[in-house]
């Protein structure tokens, strides 16, 4: 079966520790986008499979019309032709979610949000690595392949908190008790031994659950002068290679 991203949402809602940190999100239909695009500021459309930041729509309320985002891509428009731009670059063979946009926190200028990458050797989940990823600059995606890139999270969650030690060690521990929620909620329905979990951080300082990716890559980590973090994944990967 197939992990997608509604079945991992799905999963998830059904824990009362995840469900206060999980974005509203739905099955896109016309209806839905234009309540939503009523209700919040930005919205961002994703295909139900896929990685990498590929194919996602941003949404953004901009003088009286709309800014419609996906990759270089950019659309001014009014309101009655919203659903124009949108489903311009939908790809009709995909099915897609709409999710509400977040007020990301910033590093730098530039928003940030937190990978996690998760692996299952044993019959214990381990997280691997923690990182931030970055925007590059007036880009509204952080992945590795739009551009994003890593810094280190104590430097990113210092910054953020104003060197405030107490507040970065709470947060750090709140990502590490999501994270591992994360992997043993979603493997609870849905096997799988290697999750990337993205988490944001809005401007209150409250963490989200972005999504949870069953087949997430590890280049990001390459980019780290501590190259430990990638060791240890790559590490994990052969010894879940052995036992395959």
């Amino acid at each position: 079966m197939t992990i997608t991203k509604m079945r991992n949402y799905r999963s998830m809602l059904r824990s009362h520790i995840l469900r206060p940190h999980l974005i509203e999100t739905h099955w896109m239909t016309d209806s839905r986008t234009l309540r939503m695009l009523k209700a919040y500021p930005s919205i961002f459309i994703k295909p139900n499979l896929g990685s990498g930041g590929h194919g996602i729509i941003r949404v953004k309320r901009w003088n009286g019309g709309y800014e419609v985002r996906c990759g270089p891509s950019r659309k001014i428009v009014g309101a009655h032709s919203v659903l124009t731009a949108i489903h311009s670059y939908r790809k009709v063979k995909n099915r897609y979610l709409v999710q509400k946009g977040l007020s990301l926190a910033k590093y730098r200028g530039e928003i940030f949000d937190i990978r996690v990458f998760l692996q299952k050797p044993e019959h214990k989940w381990t997280i691997s690595g923690m990182v931030a990823r970055v925007a590059s600059p007036h880009h509204f995606l952080t992945n590795y392949h739009q551009g994003g890139h890593a810094e280190t999270l104590q430097k990113v969650l210092l910054t953020l908190f104003q060197n405030n030690k107490t507040k970065v060690d709470a947060c750090h521990r709140k990502i590490e008790q999501l994270s591992t929620t994360i992997a043993n909620t979603i493997s609870k329905w849905h096997p799988t031994r290697e999750l990337g979990i993205d988490l944001g951080i809005d401007r209150k300082g409250y963490i989200w659950i972005i999504e949870a990716n069953p087949h997430p890559g590890y280049r990001l980590f390459t980019q780290l002068s501590d190259n430990s973090m990638y060791r240890a994944i790559m590490d994990n990967k052969r010894k879940m290679a052995v036992k395959a």
